[in-house]
């Protein structure tokens, strides 16, 4: 088993860019309209066992039950009966998740609870170059992306869903909270400026739309 904080895969910033990627392809491919602040927060949730696992530490490891694909395929079954394949692109976003930024960063437990084997290549440590200069590429490819389609604009008007970006917030600021220190989930000096990005970013769609609200009240 694992200790509480082993095991730190891909950061926020390449999350995000793998759920926007694969959520953005799919859901052109599918001919279906995109909820920006829904991917972009569902393309870390799987990271929420970093809060479950101070209840629960045995069972909320990092990269456990909720990084396995069984667990979130489940729980999209009601959601694919409702939506249908406006669904898809979410869970594109999940899939890459655990399946691209994690499997390639140290493993998961891919197969919970059918299996609690740890899948994936554990031998690579996300600080290096390599891993850092693969989430900047990332960054940037996605960044080209979201200005040329016009989404990263569309997060600076006022939209109900942007409170969905308080989770997107969370996932970023934690680990800029421990810059500097020896801690593991730390995030590298060469990821600090993309993260003042999506946090600037996401805090301003916030308070434009809390003023929004407040202005229709």
């Amino acid at each position: 088993m694992r200790g509480i904080y082993e095991g730190y895969g891909t950061f926020a910033i390449g999350h995000f860019a793998l759920g926007y990627l694969t959520g953005k392809g799919s859901s052109r491919l599918l001919k279906v309209k995109l909820n920006l602040p829904l991917l972009l927060a569902v393309s870390v949730i799987s990271d929420v066992d970093l809060i479950l696992q101070f209840v629960d530490p045995t069972l909320f490891m990092h990269r456990g039950p909720t990084h396995s694909i069984i667990t979130f395929t489940v729980l999209m079954v009601p959601l694919f009966i409702i939506y249908r394949k406006r669904a898809v692109p979410y869970y594109a976003a999940l899939l890459s998740h655990s399946l691209i930024g994690d499997f390639f960063t140290g493993g998961l437990e891919l197969f919970w609870p059918m299996s609690q084997g740890w899948f994936g290549f554990e031998n690579i440590d996300v600080k290096s170059l390599g891993p850092i200069l693969i989430e900047l590429v990332l960054f940037a490819v996605t960044l080209a992306i979201m200005l040329r389609t016009q989404n990263l604009q569309s997060l600076l008007k006022p939209n109900k869903y942007n409170w969905l970006l308080l989770i997107a917030f969370g996932a970023v600021l934690g680990p800029m909270l421990q810059v500097g220190r020896s801690f593991e989930g730390s995030i590298p000096l060469l990821l600090v400026i993309p993260s003042l990005f999506y946090l600037v970013l996401f805090a301003y769609s916030l308070t434009v739309e809390l003023l929004h609200s407040r202005g229709r009240g």
